[in-house]
């Protein structure tokens, strides 16, 4: 039986020098930016796929829509009642 090849034995490594590759710099002009985001190491363990980044967010953008928005003035009203 023969063994599984490792990185180390693929024919192209040998065929193909990538040393002076770069980025492709138009990759976003084929992706619509508005769904790209990238989030931190620590954070893609927490959250493994979109599913779950999604409804995190939702979670959090209805916990935002449920309390009471408070304007800057009634604010100030407010602080200048409990002050006094």
């Amino acid at each position: 039986m023969k063994d599984k090849p490792t990185s180390d034995d693929d024919p192209l490594d040998r065929e193909f020098d990538f040393s002076r590759g770069r980025p492709n710099p138009y990759w976003l002009g084929v992706v619509d930016r508005t769904c790209v985001r990238l989030i931190d190491k620590d954070l893609a363990k927490i959250f493994p796929d979109n599913e779950a980044v999604n409804n995190a967010l939702r979670a959090i953008a209805d916990a935002a829509t449920k309390t009471r928005k408070m304007s800057a003035r009634r604010a100030a009203v407010t602080r200048r009642r409990t002050r006094g």
